[in-house]
């Protein structure tokens, strides 16, 4: 008896060392962005990183999105709202602007268009979102310990302060549309220097550049108010998006100092870039056979993403016959018929294991859209790449990539054959860009934690102290004439102003003064 008493006490310690390291069970809600699934990828990870500490994660989706979902994460809980369709008209919208992007036919008339019919469908998504009185119900009887939102979706972090507004929110971000985290976070902004990544700037611009960065982000941040609506009839009056999101608790940027370039930042914004990387595992049977048979040559991995549905076929002949040309084997993502003229040496896959096929010792170079999750993957594993970007953050992951020196640049749209073999040819032959990839690589691994591991452990720090006000910067809450010290700069003035004053006054009475005896002594005599 004895012995099966110390065995089960050895058994609850054992036990409680290898928990120990784990918070409390806490429920956490999650708000992904309609219409963009590379975004549902990423917070889809995170989430699985934290049900696998033991928390109970709750995604709030429309009705019609909930099976798919649920197939690729059995461990969430999901609540759900009826969308009307405006979720699927925000990916057919999506989908167009893909298509449409580069095109030289494409006038400004038709971008204007598209924003404006996408700006209108992600309200109205918003308002069918905030108006599901039911649905809030249910969440505020749940009692959310934090809200993970992104900002490219300010509805996200709309729906949590109308849930409760005392609610943590932690925002997950490449970036902000809208710039409203400049404002949100107090930090400065320098357009000087600071771009944005949906542009290809990079933090060294000339005159012109500037002029251009300046005029984009003021256009762009007007645009920020277009939720304002939303936000007044759910949350009240004087209620706005920006002072919504001045609420954030924390910002996860999705950002790699050894990629990225350097702008301020405040103790509430977070790096971590890389979420999705991790090492590379075997590959199957077939897949790995068709590595080695490279030889000494090696292997090209292609992959758009979702861009190549979109291509038109005069795009796909191009890489066809670029393609055929390499000594190297390829592997492409592509989905639809075969092209016409496909080399021997190219194997196409409706799906691709990209993160372990680009840490295969015999991967040599990637051709990308230059998505940022496959950015990420390259960087990590240290392999150059040829870059055609198309939309979103793509000229921006792209102008990074460049001035790294860790791939070139092509034009997805006005390329042509012998251009594309020419570039990979150049990529593959110059060292320069396998020991740029080499270093980059080893700067970005060695961080004391993973950016997974980063991002989950502050959002338990979060979730462990109820918020963290003690991260916000004052900015925040100064009136914008105390932030630029307006009145600073107005009571200097004033004084400056008062003593140049009372130094004219004294010098005219002394002029006037000494002017007087003069005439008085001149009369006199």
């Amino acid at each position: 008896m004895g012995s099966k008493l110390r065995c089960t006490v050895v058994l609850f310690l054992v036990l409680g060392l290898l928990t120990s390291h784990r918070t409390s069970a806490e429920k956490v809600l999650m708000f992904p962005t309609p219409g963009f699934y590379s975004h549902w990828l990423v917070l889809a990870e995170i989430g699985q990183a934290l049900v696998d500490r033991g928390h109970t994660v709750t995604v709030v989706l429309p009705q019609d999105l909930v099976d798919a979902r649920r197939a690729e994460r059995s461990g969430f809980w999901f609540e759900t709202f009826q969308d009307h369709g405006t979720g699927a008209r925000i990916k057919e919208l999506i989908d167009y602007n893909v298509a449409m992007a580069g095109q030289a036919s494409t006038s400004i008339f038709h971008t204007l268009e598209a924003g404006i019919n996408m700006t209108g469908t992600m309200t109205r998504h918003c308002d069918l979102l905030l108006r599901d009185s039911t649905l809030v119900g249910r969440l505020r009887a749940a009692q959310y310990s934090v809200v993970l939102t992104e900002p490219i979706f300010p509805c996200g972090a709309l729906m949590a302060a109308h849930v409760d507004a005392k609610l943590p929110n932690v925002a997950v971000l490449r970036y902000d549309v809208y710039f409203q985290d400049v404002k949100a976070t107090g930090v400065p902004h320098p357009l000087s220097y600071v771009t944005s990544v949906e542009t290809d700037l990079t933090d060294q611009m000339t005159f012109l550049q500037r002029f251009q960065n300046v005029g984009f982000y003021s256009l762009v941040h007007v645009a920020a108010s277009v939720y304002d609506g939303v936000a007044r009839e759910y949350l009240g009056e004087g209620v706005t998006t920006q002072s919504v999101m001045s609420r954030t608790t924390l910002w996860l940027y999705q950002t790699d100092p050894v990629l990225d370039f350097p702008r301020p930042t405040m103790p509430n914004m977070v790096h971590v870039g890389g979420l999705n990387v991790r090492e590379a595992a075997p590959l199957p049977k077939d897949l790995e056979a068709f590595m080695q048979s490279s030889g000494q040559h090696g292997v090209v991995i292609v992959s758009f993403g979702t861009i190549v549905k979109t291509m038109e076929s005069e795009q796909i002949e191009v890489f066809t016959a670029a393609f055929a040309r390499l000594r190297q084997k390829v592997v492409w993502r592509y989905t639809g018929e075969k092209p016409a003229g496909l080399g021997n040496n190219t194997k196409l896959m409706a799906w691709l294991p990209q993160n372990d096929l680009l840490g295969h010792p015999k991967t040599r170079v990637f051709i990308t859209h230059a998505g940022y999750n496959g950015v990420c993957e390259t960087l990590h594993h240290g392999v150059p790449m040829v870059c055609l970007p198309q939309f979103g953050d793509h000229p921006g992951n792209t102008a990074q990539v460049v001035a790294r020196g860790l791939g070139v640049k092509l034009d997805i749209n006005r390329v042509t054959s012998d251009e594309l073999y020419q570039a990979i040819l150049y990529v593959l032959t110059n060292n320069s860009y396998r020991d740029t990839a080499a270093h980059l690589s080893c700067l970005h691994r060695d961080q004391p934690q993973s950016p997974m591991e980063r991002a989950v452990w502050w959002i338990e720090h979060v979730i462990k102290h109820g918020g963290l006000p003690h991260l916000r910067a004052r900015a925040v809450e100064l009136p914008w004439y105390q932030y630029y010290l307006l009145d600073v700069a107005a009571f200097l003035l004033a004084v400056c102003a008062a003593v140049l004053g009372a130094v004219w006054y004294s010098c005219s009475f002394i002029c006037r003064k000494c002017c007087c005896k003069r005439e008085n002594k001149i009369k006199s005599q």
